[in-house]
């Protein structure tokens, strides 16, 4: 089973770091994705930079609503992601207790639900001045139990749709549909001793429910991905580039 690890902190903490204790940190989480990936369960990951470059975009009566900021305001916001392929849900949260963020934030653990045939990043062009960006898929899960089978089986065709065309623009790195927020479990190490709770790391309307990572020429060209999503009709889509973090790996 695959699982992502969503990594939660307050990110007012890292500008009380100096610059020593920051490039420790980096080196830390070098050295823990270079430990899973020796492993052969490391899949897609990545840094999140700020949440002061997040921008939220929503289609609500066909229009385009776009806001700055990110899509809600928590204590400890989303600073990045691992996807790993785990054997057990015990693995996962093992996996997730070793982030160096546990120990001062959150890391909620959730299982991820196959895209099928569409799977796989798309080639980077390497001569291509672009940037990644990642579209998360923030939507009310009670509106899927609200679907009949029919309606289920023409959401699914839009998304894979929405996924055939980011591939044939180049622009596909990768994504995941999460499954429910009632497979999700919150593992902290705050000092030291693992601490597991059911549920996801917050609380509210809509919930994460998949994200898609792009590579996209500038920002606006990522809202017009993100507007694609069939998603943003009835959630919001928090697009937040992402962090190079390349020469701690």
């Amino acid at each position: 089973m695959d699982y992502v690890l969503l990594i939660y902190a307050a990110e007012d903490r890292d500008s009380s770091l100096t610059d020593a204790q920051r490039h420790a940190m980096h080196e830390e989480y070098g050295h823990y994705t270079r430990e899973v990936a020796a492993t052969g369960k490391l899949g897609d990951c990545a840094a999140l930079e700020s949440i002061r470059t997040a921008t939220s975009v929503r289609i609500r009566g066909g229009k385009r609503v776009v806001t700055d900021g990110p899509f809600a305001e928590t204590r400890e916001q989303l600073g990045g992601y691992y996807v790993v392929s785990a054997d057990s849900e015990e693995d996962a949260l093992a996996l997730g207790a070793k982030i160096p963020g546990a120990r001062h934030g959150s890391i909620e653990v959730r299982p991820v639900t196959s895209m099928g045939p569409s799977d796989g990043p798309s080639p980077k062009d390497p001569g291509a001045k672009k940037k990644e960006y990642i579209l998360l898929i923030h939507e009310p899960e009670i509106d899927w139990g609200k679907l009949d089978p029919s309606e289920r089986k023409s959401l699914i065709d839009r998304y894979n749709a929405f996924t055939k065309s980011l591939r044939a623009h180049g622009a596909y790195l990768a994504g995941s549909p999460l499954q429910s927020v009632k497979t999700a479990k919150t593992v902290r190490v705050p000092s030291g001793a693992r601490l597991v709770t059911d549920g996801p790391f917050a609380e509210t309307r809509e919930q994460l429910g998949g994200y898609y990572r792009v590579m996209a020429d500038h920002l606006d060209q990522a809202l017009d991905f993100a507007a694609g999503i069939p998603a943003a009709e009835n959630g919001t889509i928090e697009v937040r580039p992402i962090m190079d973090l390349s020469a701690y790996v």
